[in-house]
This record gives structure tokens, C-alpha cells and sequence, in this order.
């Protein structure tokens, strides 16, 4: 009698790795997270309204930027890096810099708007709370790679977890506080200092005196991701987080707290899939492009087809059901939520494509492609504002944005594929 599993072509070898099992406890954990998050920013929605969501979209903007500009990407080294002396001095180095470089952008910044030459549309004191922010955001991010790399896939599953229930609880308590405009910036702090606590006791002892000569060394084996990496995602960060800083010098906090609701809505399927699968499919795709580029290849369209599929499903769900029950469970204030995340859907399934695989140009040595898209990216934030303030109506600028942004994605994947095949018949012959 035939088996089920060979039916289906069922390995069950393959549910028992430590990557596989690696993936479900992130997904785990980032699914409970994503969950804590998103009803609990629903449920504050109806207390703190779109204009103070409005701000606090701007903050995380920055917190989003940041980060990423002070830390050069070098912690996307501790992965490919081998050696523990090697990896241990990697991760003391990168925290120094982005300790360093962030106080630096803060103070820049802290002086440009003390002059008046720029307003940043923060606060002193929310300029201060970014920095605090940036700082642990970029601590919490090399930590999260340097357990990647030791597979502590546990343990990036519960500070998710700890960051989101902190969050939401202190967010709730600043609120009935009477902190009704920051309430949401400090709540959020709050959790970020419970997981960057968290994260600290787990890599207590990998902190170390850094070893400048070595450390240099890492870097220039891996030159190209401070070359080719390091600016295209400087410009994915801008590119990705820039809107609600820019519109906002020219629509309402509110229509900037609609558009962020909309997109954290249909964002958080993607930021869940896409973290969790991310993390373990670079690993391996490391892996199997030195070894077998067929595998790499199947694994890859394997990824990209789950992943598109599991989206399309909930943005057709969140275009139909979805909004008549946020219409039904939001006050009034959030009208026109809807038109937002219709005019963010193409959007959402061209990215769904391509975020779980994004670290494969890094593999396939084709940096340059990120780094053309990501340009192309930002110039599209620019045209999409041009064209909303124009026409004196932020959809248009949300509707350019998706259309433009979702086709630059198939354009990058479309790339990525191509090359993915011709190393196949390469590697062949």
C-alpha cells in the first residue's frame, strides 16, 4: 500500500532540523507578537485618534532610518563571518559604531532645529526619545543577528514577544496617565528597553574589548556589503519610512495616522512572514549556493510562492470583510481607512514577492540590483508627493506610490530569478 507521505512527497527529515524548527519558533513568537500589536493598536485607535498616531508614525519613521544609516550594515557580516573570536569582535565593534554614529545624527539634527533650519516636525524631547530609540533599536538588531547566526531562534521569538505586550500595556497607561499626544512614543520606549534588557542577559559575555586590526579584517573580507549593501539599504530605509515625514509638512497628523494605520494593517502579515522566514532562508541559501545552486534555485521559488499566496489571500479577505469590521469597530475619526488600503494592496503582493528573499542579491553577489531598485524607490516617494500635493489629495500620492513601488519590485524579482537560473545552467556545464 502506497504511503500518504510519498504521495505528497512528504520528507519528514526536513521538520526536524534545527532551521526548520528554528522557523516555526520565530514564527511563533512573531505571530504572537504581530497579534499583541495589532489588537492592541486597534483597540488605542479609538483613544488616541489619527492625529496622535500621526506623530507617533513620524517617530518610528526616524526610529526606522536611523539605525540603519549609523550601523553601515555591518552586522549582515556576522552572518556569512566564521569564527566565534571573529563574531564576538564583529558584534562589539558594530554596537560601538552605532552608538557613535547615532549620537552624532542626533546632534546634527538637535542643532539644525535649534537654528531653524529644519523642523524634523519632532519635538526636542521626541528628537531625544529617537535617539535613545535608534540607539537600542541598532544594539537590539546586531544582537538578533548574532543569535541568528548561533541559531538562539528562542530567544529573537521572546524579546519579540516581550517588546509587543510591554508596549501595548504602557502605551494603554500613559494614555489613562493623561499623556494623550507622546503617550504612544513613550509606551513604545518602554518595550524597547525590556527587550534590549532581555537581549543584554542573553548575550551577556559577547560584548568584548574590540579588536581594531581583526575587526578590520572582517570587514574587508566582506567589503561588498559595506559597498553595495550598506547604500541600498540606507535608501530602503529612507525610501520605506520617508512619507509620513514629508507628508505631513503638507497634509493633516491625521491623514499621516490613516495612511500609517493602513499600512501597518497590511503590513504585518508580510513583517511576519518575512521575519521569520527571512532570518532562516539567508542561512540557508548561503549554504546551498556554494554547495547545490539547483536546490537554491527550487528553495527560492518555493519561498516566494508560499509567501505571495498567504498575502493575496489576506488582502482579499482585508478588501472585503476586513474594512466593513474595522469600519464597524473604529470611531468615525478613521473614515476613509478603507480607500487607504485598497490604494496599498499592489503595493503589499509585489513586496510580499520579494522581502522573504530579499538577502539574495547579498548571496548571488548582484548588490547593485538593491541598490539601483532602491533609488528608483525613493524617487518614486518624491514623484508619488509631487503628484498628492498637486492634485491636494494624499491618495493620489498613496496610489502613485503603490502602483510605481509594486512594479520596481517584479522588476527586481524578474532579475533576481533570471540569475538565479543562469547560475543553475552554469554550474551544469
Amino acid at each position: 500500500m502506497v504511503k500518504f507521505e510519498a504521495i505528497l512527497k512528504i520528507n519528514r527529515k526536513q521538520f526536524q532540523t534545527k532551521n526548520f524548527k528554528g522557523v516555526l519558533s520565530l514564527l511563533a513568537g512573531n505571530t504572537i507578537s504581530k497579534m499583541i500589536v495589532t489588537i492592541g493598536g486597534l483597540v488605542l485607535a479609538n483613544f488616541y485618534g489619527p492625529d496622535s498616531y500621526g506623530i507617533y508614525n513620524v517617530f518610528i519613521s526616524y526610529i526606522m532610518i536611523l539605525p540603519v544609516l549609523s550601523g553601515f550594515r555591518l552586522d549582515n557580516i556576522m552572518i556569512l563571518q566564521k569564527g566565534s573570536k571573529e563574531i564576538r569582535n564583529l558584534f562589539s565593534g558594530i554596537v560601538s559604531i552605532t552608538l557613535i554614529m547615532t549620537i552624532l545624527m542626533i546632534s546634527v539634527m538637535g542643532v539644525l532645529k535649534l537654528l531653524d533650519v529644519a523642523s524634523f516636525q519632532i519635538s526636542f524631547f521626541v528628537l531625544f526619545l529617537t535617539g535613545i530609540g535608534a540607539v537600542l533599536t541598532g544594539w537590539n538588531i546586531s544582537q538578533n543577528n548574532l543569535f541568528t547566526k548561533f541559531k538562539l531562534f528562542k530567544q529573537i521569538s521572546t524579546a519579540f514577544v516581550l517588546s509587543s505586550l510591554v508596549s501595548v500595556i504602557f502605551q494603554a497607561i500613559f494614555y489613562f496617565l493623561g499623556w494623550t499626544e507622546n503617550g504612544l512614543i513613550y509606551g513604545w520606549i518602554v518595550g524597547l528597553i525590556a527587550s534590549f534588557t532581555y537581549n543584554a542577559r542573553v548575550a551577556k559575555g559577547q560584548l568584548i574589548k574590540v579588536n581594531i586590526p581583526l575587526f578590520k579584517e572582517s570587514v574587508k573580507e566582506h567589503i561588498n556589503i559595506v559597498k553595495f549593501t550598506y547604500p541600498s539599504d540606507a535608501l530602503n530605509a529612507i525610501a520605506n519610512n520617508i512619507m509620513p515625514i514629508l507628508i505631513l509638512f503638507y497634509f493633516t497628523k491625521a491623514e499621516v495616522g490613516i495612511y500609517g494605520m493602513a499600512f501597518k494593517i497590511l503590513s504585518v502579515p508580510l513583517v511576519l512572514l518575512s521575519g521569520s522566514v527571512s532570518r532562516v532562508y539567508f542561512q540557508k541559501a548561503v549554504s546551498l549556493s556554494q554547495s547545490d545552486k539547483k536546490s537554491l534555485e527550487k528553495l527560492t521559488y518555493k519561498v516566494i510562492f508560499t509567501n505571495v499566496a498567504l498575502i493575496a489571500g489576506f488582502v482579499l479577505v482585508m478588501n472585503t470583510l476586513g474594512i466593513y469590521l474595522l469600519d464597524w469597530f473604529l470611531t468615525e475619526s478613521w473614515d476613509g481607512l478603507g480607500s487607504y488600503v485598497l490604494a496599498l494592496s499592489f503595493w503589499i503582493l509585489a513586496r510580499s514577492a520579494m522581502n522573504p528573499i530579499a538577502s539574495i542579491v547579498m548571496v548571488i553577489n548582484k548588490n547593485h540590483y538593491s541598490l539601483i531598485f532602491n533609488i528608483y524607490l525613493l524617487l518614486v516617494n518624491f514623484i508619488g508627493i509631487y503628484v498628492g500635493v498637486q492634485q491636494n489629495d494624499f491618495l493620489y500620492c498613496v496610489w502613485i506610490f503603490s502602483i510605481l513601488s509594486g512594479i520596481g519590485y517584479l522588476v527586481l524579482l524578474a532579475a533576481v530569478l533570471y540569475n538565479l537560473k543562469k547560475n543553475v545552467k552554469v554550474s551544469k556545464g
